[in-house]
C-alpha cells in the first residue's frame, strides 16, 4: 500500500525551507494581486494621454430631445474612478454639473475600504439602459451601462463615505454641505456590459487574494 509521506520525514523538514516556501507564495500572491489591480487601473480609470484610454467610469441616464428623433439630453451623469494601496481602495464619484438635473445642486464622494472586508460572494451586476438611467426589465431595452454591486463581510458598516454637494443657488453655509458616513456596500458604474463582466471577475479575484470572505 502506497502512503503518504510519515510526520517524521515533515518533521524533518528545514524550518528554514518551509519560510522560504511560505514566501515564494507570498510574493506569487502579492505579484498577482498587484497585476489584477493594475489591469483594473489601466482598463477602467481614465488615461487620456495613454492612447486616448478615456476609461469606462464615465456614465448617464439620458432623455431623449423634444423635437429630435436622435437626440438625446443628459438628465444625471457622473465619473467614477478608483485608486488603491494594495488592498486598500477609494472609489472616486463625480457628478457631471452639466446634466439637466444636477445644475443646481451636485457633488463629489467617496467610499474607502479594504478589500478583505468584501463579500467576494455579494457581488452582483446589474444591467441598465442609458435612456432613462433604469434597470433592464425587458428585452426591448438598450442595456449598454451596467452596475457591479458588492457588500462587506456580515454586511458590517466597514465602508468609509465622504460626500461634498454644492447648492449652486445658495450662499453662505448653505452652499457647501459636507458629511462623512459609514456603509456596508458600495458599487462600480461601468459603460459597457461586456467590459462590466471582466472588472468583476478580476475584482472578485482581487478580494479574494486579500483575503476577503462572507463573514
Amino acid at each position: 500500500m502506497t502512503r503518504g509521506p510519515s510526520l517524521k520525514l515533515l518533521a524533518g523538514v528545514p524550518i528554514a525551507l518551509i519560510a522560504t516556501l511560505s514566501s515564494a507564495q507570498q510574493r506569487t500572491s502579492d505579484n498577482e494581486l498587484s497585476e489584477t489591480l493594475a489591469w483594473m487601473d489601466n482598463s477602467y480609470n481614465p488615461h487620456p494621454g495613454v492612447s486616448g484610454a478615456y476609461g469606462h467610469g464615465t456614465t448617464g441616464s439620458y432623455a431623449a430631445k423634444k423635437g429630435s428623433a436622435f437626440d438625446e439630453v443628459l438628465v444625471h451623469g457622473s465619473t467614477e474612478t478608483f485608486t488603491y494601496d494594495g488592498c486598500q481602495m477609494t472609489l472616486h464619484v463625480e457628478e457631471n454639473p452639466a446634466a439637466e438635473a444636477q445644475k443646481e445642486v451636485y457633488g463629489s464622494f467617496s467610499y474607502s475600504f479594504n478589500l478583505r472586508d468584501i463579500n467576494p460572494q455579494s457581488l452582483r451586476m446589474s444591467t441598465i439602459s442609458h435612456l432613462g438611467g433604469v434597470y433592464c426589465v425587458a428585452f426591448h431595452m438598450d442595456c449598454d451601462h451596467a452596475q457591479i454591486a458588492f457588500k462587506t463581510r456580515s454586511e458590517a458598516p466597514l465602508i468609509d463615505g465622504y460626500s461634498d454637494v454644492i447648492y449652486v443657488k445658495q450662499q453662505g453655509s448653505d452652499h457647501e454641505s459636507k458629511r462623512s458616513s459609514k456603509a456596508n456596500a458600495a458599487y462600480f458604474n461601468v459603460d459597457n456590459v461586456e467590459y462590466a463582466k471582466r472588472l468583476m471577475k478580476a475584482f472578485r479575484h482581487a478580494v479574494e487574494l486579500c483575503g476577503g470572505k462572507p463573514f
